[in-house]
């Protein structure tokens, strides 16, 4: 995995900070950081979809991975939004395996950076490489880590992804959270 942004601050370090990521307000009380996180996994084999899914269910409660099967199925899931807690709601982050049956992770990746809004993309691939990496990166991907089934590997994609959305939420990215389909939809443009 390559990621050239800094690293989150590490709240698990400090004794005295607010759990699951939440802000300790002045008074010593703690506040909720921001909604959960939705994320929409982009992955057309079924177990590894599961995977993924599985460990942040089990592992935080804060994020919450929906999946499809195509690039196709994603542009529709990100204008219409994914459901979380019987709830629709907007995308905070896109995770994709670079090899797609409809386009590959690039051509996807592409597409969400020319319709805006600065939605975090994480590749979660088979694609080993430094070509592909950079290719990835290229396109606008955020972060890039190659696929395989140790939990600390696990653990960075689901750091990385929380670091990314709470970055674009304290910039004020889509609205913090605003109606899932939005003007410059990703579909428009097909």
């Amino acid at each position: 995995m390559t990621d050239h942004t800094p690293p989150p601050t590490d709240t698990r370090a400090d004794a005295n900070a607010a759990p699951n990521g939440a802000d300790a307000t002045a008074d010593g009380s703690v506040k909720p950081r921001e909604a959960p996180i939705a994320v929409l996994q982009v992955e057309p084999d079924a177990r590894s979809a599961e995977l993924l899914e599985a460990f942040a269910s089990r592992h935080t409660d804060r994020v919450r991975v929906r999946s499809v099967e195509s690039a196709g199925a994603a542009l529709d899931a990100l204008e219409a939004g994914v459901d979380v807690g019987g709830e629709r709601v907007a995308v905070d982050c896109v995770v994709t395996e670079q090899l797609l049956p409809d386009r590959d992770g690039l051509a996807l990746t592409e597409r969400l950076r020319e319709a805006g809004g600065g939605l975090p993309v994480v590749f979660h691939t088979t694609c080993p490489g430094e070509e592909r990496e950079a290719a990835a990166f290229g396109a606008g991907a955020d972060a890039y880590f190659e696929k395989g089934a140790d939990r600390g590997r696990y653990d960075a994609i689901l750091d990385r992804i929380r670091a990314l959305v709470d970055e674009r939420r304290d910039r004020g990215g889509d609205a913090g959270r605003a109606a899932a389909t939005t003007p410059a939809s990703p579909r428009s443009e097909e």
